[in-house]
């Protein structure tokens, strides 16, 4: 059985700039792979009992990719706790309650589906006290959820065996009164030998269970600052044994990560990072907000990778990441919702316009700053996010002998609410005014998952109460108790990071002036 994919705009591959658009053409898909791009009558003609999906009239596009998010299925904001300062909500969110693992998995693919994303890669935030008797169960009830959506997933179990509750956690603990050190102990003082044994088995364990086509699984430390050496070399050597895994990494996310590396190696966590042997084409830092310039060109050099997640990084109030200079030096950058998007909706598209208008003030040349190419933004959400989670043989793009997975737009409010100018370049009139609920259908490995803006194989009303039924339940005892005493150690522990911040440093973008 044939499909062919009709579209007034085709867009097969971002990285071929303005060459990579066809008009009037179609792709035809047969047993989930794409089999032949043309004009649309000669592929009509070729192919007469093919079904046709698409008027004529719309955007056809490769499905986007949010290269950086944690599966849950309502934002925090959604469950009660706003943002704020990264360290100051690692404790707020503890008050914030969570939703059963796979019907997280089943909500969080429900909106990015919608909303034009055919593939997500799920960080799983381990917690160092628990153990693999939790952690399984918690992973396999993700992963089957995920698989009942159709999407295509990376799944990336992560850790943290050191620093799990401050920066510098042993020397944190000490500054606490002793009726409180008594309380927190177990959150500073675990085996960290079993803690990276459980990892390396969960990873495995998953890994040999789940990895396919349709399923990437690879390792996620959570953090750069929150593994032993140990740990993350292991990670690194394990992930080269299995044909060259990508690992992820959260690395210099905050001012005070930064600080870390500083205070505890002299140099960037990213400098670290190379000492272990890390650094390198598989390794993908996310947000990467506080690279120095010795950084970027370490990461250019060494064919490493970031993921971008501008509004998450503006709502956590971590800062603006010095996407301008990755791009000038090459560095592959893919988008990253982060379950934070400037809509709370999991639009790409919507995060893709945010990294193009945030990136526009890098400085103020009028002949010598020009801004970031709009098709090399489109790449980010695209064929970037599709190397970044090794799977860019498969999708990214629309070419022969790839799967399916792809997208078509309505074209109507985007040329014609009233009018939109014939000769602006397509690709930049899209990233302006094109939005997620403009995505009428969704293909995933030649599956339609979304037909005129429906989901086909979920019941969304239904997940929908699901979750409100859970919600109303409010939060358990045993967490209220837990949020409650992260909240006794606030005080101490933003006293506990007051001078760690002695340098701002030169800016990568000027936004303002106080004089």
């Amino acid at each position: 059985m044939q499909t062919l994919i009709r579209g007034k705009y085709l867009f097969t591959d971002f990285r071929a700039k303005q060459k990579g658009i066809l008009q009037d053409s179609a792709l035809c898909v047969q047993d989930g792979v794409i089999k032949e791009i043309g004009s649309f009558p000669a592929l009509k003609e070729k192919y007469p009992q093919a079904t046709v999906l698409g008027t004529g009239r719309e955007f056809v596009l490769p499905g986007f990719i949010d290269a950086h998010t944690h599966g849950h299925g309502l934002s925090h904001i959604q469950r009660g706790v706003p943002f704020d300062f990264l360290e100051n909500s690692l404790l707020d969110w503890a008050y914030a309650p969570d939703l059963p693992p796979e019907l997280n998995a089943q909500l969080t693919a429900a909106r990015h589906l919608l909303q034009g994303c055919t593939m997500l890669h799920h960080n799983e935030m381990g917690q160092p006290q628990d153990n693999l008797e939790k952690l399984l169960p918690k992973s396999h009830a993700y992963l089957q959820g995920y698989l009942k959506s159709g999407m295509r997933i990376a799944y990336s179990p992560g850790i943290r065996n050191i620093n799990f509750l401050a920066s510098e956690d042993e020397a944190f603990y000490y500054t606490l009164p002793s009726a409180l050190q008594e309380r927190i102990k177990p959150l500073v003082f675990f085996d960290r030998k079993q803690v990276e044994e459980n990892y390396f088995t969960w990873f495995q364990e998953i890994y040999q269970q789940y990895q396919q086509e349709r399923i990437a699984i690879f390792m996620g430390p959570n953090w750069a600052h929150g593994a032993t050496d140990e740990l993350l070399q292991k990670a690194h050597a394990i992930s080269q044994s299995y044909d060259g895994l990508p690992m992820h990494i959260h690395t210099l996310q905050t001012p005070y990560q930064k600080a870390y590396g500083l205070r505890q190696y002299g140099k960037s966590l990213l400098a670290h990072l190379d000492d272990l042997g890390l650094v390198d084409e598989r390794l993908v830092l996310g947000h990467a907000v506080y690279l120095t310039e010795s950084d970027i060109a370490l990461l250019a050099e060494k064919k490493a990778a970031v993921t971008h997640h501008p509004s998450c990084n503006l709502a956590m109030r971590n800062g603006i990441a010095p996407l301008y200079a990755l791009w000038q030096q090459g560095v592959t950058v893919a988008l990253g919702l982060d379950e934070k998007g400037i809509n709370d909706n999991e639009d790409p598209i919507m995060e893709l316009r945010m990294i193009h208008y945030l990136h526009r003030v890098s400085g103020f040349d009028l002949a010598h700053t020009p801004p970031i190419d709009p098709y090399d933004i489109l790449a980010m959400g695209t064929i970037n996010a599709a190397k970044v989670l090794g799977v860019d043989h498969l999708v990214g793009s629309l070419e022969p002998g790839k799967r399916a997975d792809l997208i078509i737009v309505d074209g109507q409010e985007i040329e014609n609410a009233p009018y939109a100018n014939p000769d602006l370049d397509i690709a930049l009139l899209f990233l302006h005014r094109a939005q997620g609920h403009m995505v009428k259908h969704v293909m995933v490995d030649g599956k339609l998952l979304v037909k005129d803006r429906v989901l086909q194989n979920v019941d969304l009303s239904a997940l929908y109460q699901e979750a409100r039924n859970i919600m109303q339940k409010g939060l358990p005892v045993a967490q209220r108790e837990y949020a409650d005493l992260l909240h006794t150690i606030k005080p101490y522990y933003q006293n506990w990071y007051a001078n760690w911040l002695k340098q701002a440093g030169e800016p990568y973008y000027q936004m303002n002036a106080k004089q």
